[in-house]
């Protein structure tokens, strides 16, 4: 009955091929796959794989593939059907214990005050009075293999926007340039929105994020929040990202989540972030894709988040994450595009 049912639906599949839209059966369908958040895999056969994933702890999700004779691959957080990515392999199955996550997407738009701060990069003297160029070359803690510059040399305010410029030459040792903006100003709470375009290509990893401004930095234990970030090697796929002392990715526990958005590199896309502090919720293009909310136990190890954080831009090259499958040396060199960066007070 099974296996007469597998054909069936592997059939129904086949033949909706090029639509490129994934068939659900109830919680499970074939190929599809859910980015990030690993917890755990085992070897077992693939009708067994949800009955694994409902057995681990902090399980909520997993997909099946034929690696290693057959893997289960288990995953952990808030997750909806509409997450999964389309593969085109009908040799993954993906699926989910519950049929979507717990939280309520809410409108960005009716969550914004009054704005508060911006940066539309339509002068050179705004600019260097909003952002610090940070400078170094020592690997930022991920590896990283490119030497931020200052004194303008990456960075360029034409046209009524800010490009970071990524470029391969040395400097300082390093094989890549590139820039890395610490706004002057500190932020607490709010709605934070950028509109921009992102560089392409394996080995880059821009981002636009929020790191806890106290100096000296005990990281994660004093919180990041990760608006947007991309990795040139999964095209299109935006992830959201909290850091603290109990989640974050040194102990396999990060909470974030993914969403694909549609020609990320050509087009300008709106990454938003809302931020109180009872919650933080993260969206692209006014779609809520990510929430984590104060947890009712809250303390500094799991809620850092009442405290000043700092605006950031840059891109990197490489790193432990944005080098996972290679840099492709011939892509550069890379624009990351920003038309505007705002906070506005929340609702």
């Amino acid at each position: 009955m099974f296996k007469l049912l597998f054909s069936s639906v592997l059939l129904t599949v086949f033949l909706d091929f090029s639509s490129c839209q994934i068939q659900w059966n109830d919680n499970w369908a074939f190929g599809c796959d859910f980015i990030g958040n690993d917890i755990g895999s085992a070897n077992v056969p693939g009708e067994l794989c949800r009955s694994r994933c409902s057995q681990t702890p902090g399980c909520s999700h997993f997909i099946w593939n034929n690696w290693n004779g057959g893997t289960c691959w288990m995953k952990k957080g808030d997750i909806c059907k509409s997450n999964a990515i389309w593969t085109g392999d009908y040799n993954t199955v993906c699926g989910v214990l519950n049929e979507c996550s717990n939280f309520q997407s809410s409108n960005i738009e009716s969550l914004k005050g009054a704005l508060l701060w911006s940066d539309e990069f339509d002068s050179l003297s705004n600019f260097e009075s909003n952002w610090i160029q940070e400078t170094g070359g020592h690997g930022w803690g991920n590896n990283e293999l490119q030497y931020y510059t200052n004194n303008n040399e990456n960075i360029e305010i034409s046209n009524g926007s800010l490009t970071i410029h990524t470029r391969k030459e040395w400097k300082n040792n390093m094989r890549f340039t590139s820039a890395r903006l610490l706004s002057a100003r500190k932020f607490r709470y709010g709605v934070f929105e950028m509109r921009a375009k992102l560089p392409f290509g394996r080995g880059t990893w821009p981002a636009f994020w929020l790191l806890a401004s106290k100096r000296p930095l005990d990281w994660p234990s004093d919180g990041e929040m990760d608006i947007m970030e991309h990795v040139g090697f999964d095209p299109n796929v935006i992830h959201s990202t909290i850091h603290c002392k109990t989640f974050n990715h040194m102990s396999g526990t990060q909470l974030g989540k993914t969403t694909r958005v549609n020609d990320v590199f050509n087009q300008f896309h709106l990454y938003q972030l809302y931020w109180s502090d009872k919650s933080i919720r993260g969206y692209v293009d006014g779609k809520q894709h990510f929430q984590y909310d104060r947890p009712a136990n809250s303390d500094s190890n799991n809620w850092p988040f009442d405290n000043e954080f700092d605006i950031i831009l840059n891109t990197v090259v490489g790193g432990d994450w944005g080098a996972a499958l290679g840099i492709d040396e011939n892509i550069f060199p890379q624009k990351y595009v920003i038309d505007y960066v705002r906070h506005y007070a929340h609702l």
